[in-house]
């Protein structure tokens, strides 16, 4: 039988809700009172009348010892971790902290798929990045993550670096080899930090690849409002029993707001408490009508064909569909305008669905139906597949730098038009987002690939790029 969690923050909140309390405190909308007329219309002021700050009873995020860390240390049992710290900001902050927590001043082995909110906490922590090289499908060109045999490698020509950045899953829901990954590195005493702001609901279902933090990771960042049923912004860190390292809750609190949401906190809290006790047998569902749907696009369409191979250890609800007549945009497009449905994100081969937790035989239905309707579109279009670029915006090999990330973030720069920017240096982030993967990062050489691949991607070569002053 499943353990009946506490709702312990929300018990708080409901207390003194049913006061009905008089604000004479933030925020600005006094318990609803105040709010403009189009959401008063949408909402009533029920939802914002629980939009508590830090009153007498409810604790306080940054100095929790009552109903916040007593919810907190009930969601890390249910994650199976030592420590949970709620993240109101999003996954940001989550891995901010952690890398300045434990990779200060120090080297740290960086994959080139990570998001740039990795980038962003490398330079807060004055950490050196050693990056390292991807293994790239062949024909897709999407990003497979980096396998052990090139970790085992970089570890002997690096063997002072002694932590590890992964991403898990990638953001097509891919984990290949990243359980070897971590096996390995802690077998070298590194300390393993963990980008699964994609993975929160790996840990809940044995037919799920593996959650890193179940595979020996150290510090595990998840964006819960990604996959989980918690308000967007709601994030969670995770951090093993076994970590010895510094504590990241002293950085999280010189970086998260003073003000944190209770609305957000308190998804938090009932999100974790779902996935703890319903989770298991709604995913067990959820997996018969997603592979149910793989079969029907399979046997029924033409031009569409889900990206699925078992030897990359998908996470199964990560519907990512190709079609061999349109581009990811036109799919995208199609989709929005005719049936109001919309993708988290496309590319040039195809469009990303993320399924929910709870997919059930009439949520795959209408996504079945939408797509059969794309696929009898697209058979009248003339297939240009022999002409798209490539799909993905990334390249094989680590570009050369001219200066450290450090030292290049903060050295004058100047714009010009990407016709030009060919042998200049990158003064900004290349990325496109979604996915929000830098190409490359400030202090590395522009060459004419990444110049075609920013075009491919949309770009235009009247547009302006930052670079370095010479």
């Amino acid at each position: 039988m499943t353990k009946p969690y506490i709702p312990y923050l929300w018990q708080k909140m409901e207390q003194l809700h049913r006061q009905k309390p008089v604000s004479g405190h933030t925020p600005g909308h006094k318990n609803g009172i105040f709010l403009p007329e189009p959401l008063q219309s949408a909402w009533g002021s029920t939802f914002a009348s629980y939009d508590f700050t830090e009153l007498d009873g409810l604790d306080n995020l940054h100095f929790s010892t009552g109903c916040i860390a007593q919810s907190q240390q009930q969601a890390a049992e249910i994650f199976g971790a030592g420590q949970c710290f709620y993240l109101v900001n999003g996954t940001t902050a989550g891995l901010q902290a952690s890398i300045m927590a434990a990779c200060s001043n120090q080297s740290v082995f960086v994959p080139r798929h990570v998001h740039r909110s990795v980038y962003h906490s490398l330079l807060l922590a004055h950490a050196q990045p050693i990056y390292l090289p991807l293994e790239l499908d062949e024909a897709t060109s999407l990003p497979l993550g980096i396998s052990a045999d090139t970790l085992k490698q970089y570890m002997e020509d690096y063997p002072d670096c002694k932590h590890l950045i992964l991403v898990n899953p990638t953001y097509q829901g891919i984990t290949a080899d990243n359980v070897r990954c971590v096996q390995l590195a802690k077998q070298h005493g590194l300390t393993v930090i963990v980008d699964e702001a994609h993975g929160s609901h790996l840990h809940f279902h044995d037919d799920l690849p593996q959650s890193l933090l179940d595979a020996g990771a150290d510090l595990v960042v998840q964006s819960w409002h990604k996959t989980l049923p918690v308000l967007t912004q709601g994030s969670a860190l995770l951090v093993s029993q076994d970590y010895s390292g510094p504590s990241p809750g002293p950085f999280l609190s010189l970086l998260q707001t003073t003000s944190p949401s209770y609305l957000i906190m308190a998804s938090l809290e009932a999100g974790s408490i779902y996935m703890g006790q319903e989770s298991q047998m709604h995913i067990a569902d959820s997996l018969q009508a997603i592979f149910s749907l793989h079969s029907r696009i399979a046997d029924t369409c033409q031009t569409l064909r889900v990206l699925w191979n078992p030897a990359w250890k998908q996470d199964p609800f990560k519907l990512y569909v190709l079609s061999d007549r349109l581009s990811g945009a036109e799919m995208d497009e199609y989709l929005r305008v005719h049936h109001a449905i919309y993708s988290e994100m496309h590319d040039n081969n195809g469009i990303l669905f993320i399924l929910p937790v709870h997919t059930t035989e009439a949520w795959a239905e209408t996504i079945y139906q939408a797509l059969m309707a794309l696929d009898r579109y697209a058979q009248k279009k003339i297939s240009e597949a022999a002409d798209k670029p490539a799909a993905s915006f990334y390249c094989r090999k680590i570009p050369d730098q001219c200066y450290p990330l450090q030292e290049a973030f903060y050295k004058e720069k100047e714009q010009i038009p990407w016709r030009n920017a060919a042998g200049r240096t990158a003064g900004q982030f290349i990325l496109r987002y979604p996915p929000g993967i830098p190409l490359l990062v400030p202090g590395e050489v522009i060459t004419r690939e990444i110049v075609q691949l920013w075009i491919a991607s949309g770009g235009t070569k009247e547009e302006l790029v930052t670079v370095l002053t010479k």
